[in-house]
C-alpha cells in the first residue's frame, strides 16, 4: 500500500510540474458536424496561458491543436481544413497564424497534419522567449 501511495504522490507532483499537454480542439473528419468544440484547460496561473475557459465552435471539416506553452507563458495553434491543402500554425508569444506546410494529399488533410503544425508554432514560441 505505501508503494501505490508514494507513486501517485510522485506522479501526481510530475504532472503538476509539467507543462499542460497538447489537446484536440476540433476534431475535424471525426466530428462531420460543426458545433462546439473542445474547451481547452484554462485556470492554473504558471501552467495554462488561459485563466478563463473559452468556448470554440468547430467546422464539419476544420482540426485545431491547441496547447499551453512552458509555465503557461504561450498558447500554440495548429489547424487545417479536411479539404483544405495547407496546414497552418501560430502562437500568442508574438507568432501570427501563417502556413506551416502543404499538406500530403492536398483536399485530403489529416489531424496529424495539424498536430505538427501546433508543435512547430509551440517550438518557434519557446525560441522567441
Amino acid at each position: 500500500m505505501k508503494k501505490i501511495t508514494l507513486s501517485s504522490a510522485v506522479l501526481v507532483t510530475l504532472l503538476g510540474s509539467a507543462s499542460a499537454f497538447a489537446a484536440t480542439i476540433c476534431p475535424g473528419a471525426s466530428a462531420p458536424a460543426a458545433g462546439p468544440g473542445i474547451v481547452p484547460a484554462s485556470g492554473v496561473a504558471g501552467t495554462n496561458y488561459m485563466m478563463r475557459p473559452i468556448a470554440p465552435k468547430c467546422s464539419a471539416n476544420t482540426q485545431v491543436d491547441g496547447t499551453d506553452g512552458t509555465s503557461g507563458a504561450w498558447f500554440a495553434v495548429g489547424a487545417n481544413s479536411v479539404k483544405g491543402k495547407n496546414s497552418f500554425g501560430g502562437h500568442t508569444n508574438g507568432g501570427a497564424v501563417a502556413a506551416f506546410r502543404a499538406c500530403g494529399i492536398p483536399g485530403g488533410c489529416t489531424a496529424g497534419e495539424a498536430s505538427a503544425a501546433r508543435a512547430d508554432a509551440n517550438t518557434k514560441a519557446a525560441a522567441s522567449t
